[in-house]
C-alpha cells in the first residue's frame, strides 16, 4: 500500500506517526472527530488497529521510520505532523535514529507545524535513558529550524488497568515497591493527550515553539486503589514481584523511571503538579480525573 496523493490544501491534514499505538492512536481519533483529514502511518495496514482507524475515516499510509524513502512518500502534500517513537520496541538508539529521520523528512517536506511526543520534564541528564533520548531528538528538530510543539505527558492512567502494560509495567505490583502507596503521582488518560494534540494543531500560532506538560490528575497509588475498589468492587490485580525478577522481565529502565518519578514529586510538590492540571485543562476541557476515567473504562468494558 502506498500513500494517496492529496489533491487539496493541506491545512486540515495531519500526518500521524504511531497511529496504532497509544498516543498516536488517541491523536488520530481526536483529530478525525474534529474534522481533520488524518494520514495514519503504520507498518501493517491490515492490522486490527489500523483497520479500525480506516473505519473512522483515516487514510492508511504504509511507511517505516527507518526508511527515508517511505517517509518522504508519507509526508507528500502534508504540512502538519505528529511524531512519536516507541523506545520499548526500537531501543533508545533506535528511537533517536527514527526521531531524527522523521525530522529530516519533515524539513524536506516544508512542514509548518510538527508536534513531538516527548516525556519527562525537559531537564537534561535525568538518568532515565528514554527521557534523555527525546531531548536529543528535540535539539535536532530545533537545529533544523522546524516549527515544533513539544508535549510531555505524565504517566498514563491506563497503566492501572490496561492488559498491554501487565506485567512489564507492573504498576500495582512492582511500582508500589518503588513509589510506595502514599506518594502523590501525576496521571493522564491517553485520550486526553489526543484531545490536547488536536487542539494544539488547531491553534499553531499559540503553540509553535512551546513545551507543554500534560497532567490530568494527581493521586497516590493508595487513592487510585480506593477509587478502583469503589468502582469495581474488588482490588486491582496485583503481582508483587521481587525487584530482581521484575528487572529480569522488564529491564532496569522501568525501575529507574519510577525512582525518578519519586524524586520528581519530592522536588516539584503537589501544588505545582495541580497547576499543570489546570493548564492541561485549557487543551483538554473535558479532562478526566482518575475516578471519571475509571467510570468510563468500566462503561466501555
Amino acid at each position: 500500500m502506498v500513500c494517496l496523493e492529496e489533491q487539496s490544501a493541506a491545512y486540515k491534514q495531519v500526518l500521524v506517526f504511531g497511529a496504532t499505538g497509544n498516543i498516536g492512536g488517541a491523536a488520530a481519533r481526536a483529530l478525525l472527530k474534529r474534522g481533520w483529514r488524518v494520514r495514519a502511518v503504520t507498518r501493517n495496514p491490515s492490522s486490527v488497529k489500523a483497520q479500525a482507524l480506516a473505519t473512522l475515516g483515516a487514510e492508511l499510509c504504509q511507511a517505516d521510520m527507518e526508511d527515508p524513502a517511505s517517509l518522504e512518500a508519507a509526508f507528500g502534500g502534508i504540512k502538519r505532523a505528529f511524531s512519536v517513537q516507541n523506545w520499548t520496541t526500537s531501543g533508545v538508539a533506535g528511537e533517536i535514529r527514527q526521531g531524527k529521520l522523521v525530522a529530516d523528512a519533515a524539513r524536506r517536506a516544508g512542514v509548518e507545524h510538527l508536534v513531538y511526543g516527548s516525556a519527562g520534564t525537559g531537564e537534561p541528564d535525568s538518568g532515565v535513558p528514554h527521557f534523555d533520548s527525546k531531548l536529543e531528538v528535540e535539539a535536532y528538530m530545533r537545529a533544523l529550524g522546524l516549527p515544533t510543539t513539544v508535549i510531555r505527558p505524565g504517566p498514563f492512567m491506563e497503566l492501572m488497568a490496561d492488559k498491554q502494560f501487565f506485567p512489564p509495567a507492573g504498576i500495582w505490583g512492582t511500582g508500589t515497591r518503588i513509589m510506595g502507596w502514599d506518594t502523590p503521582s501525576p496521571w493522564i488518560a491517553v485520550d486526553d493527550i489526543g484531545v490536547a494534540i488536536a487542539n494544539i494543531f488547531a491553534a499553531p500560532a499559540k503553540w509553535v515553539g512551546k513545551e507543554v506538560e500534560l497532567i490530568g490528575d494527581v493521586k497516590s497509588l493508595a487513592e487510585c486503589r480506593q477509587a478502583f475498589v469503589e468502582r469495581a468492587g474488588k482490588q486491582p490485580f496485583r503481582l508483587p514481584l521481587p525487584l530482581w525478577l521484575f528487572r529480569r522481565m522488564a529491564g532496569e529502565e522501568m525501575i529507574v523511571m519510577w525512582q525518578w518519578l519519586v524524586d520528581y514529586v519530592a522536588a516539584q510538590g503537589s501544588a505545582a503538579m495541580w497547576q499543570t492540571v489546570e493548564t492541561t485543562r485549557e487543551l483538554s476541557p473535558g479532562l478526566l480525573d482518575v475516578e471519571s476515567w475509571l467510570d468510563r473504562t468500566r462503561t466501555a468494558a
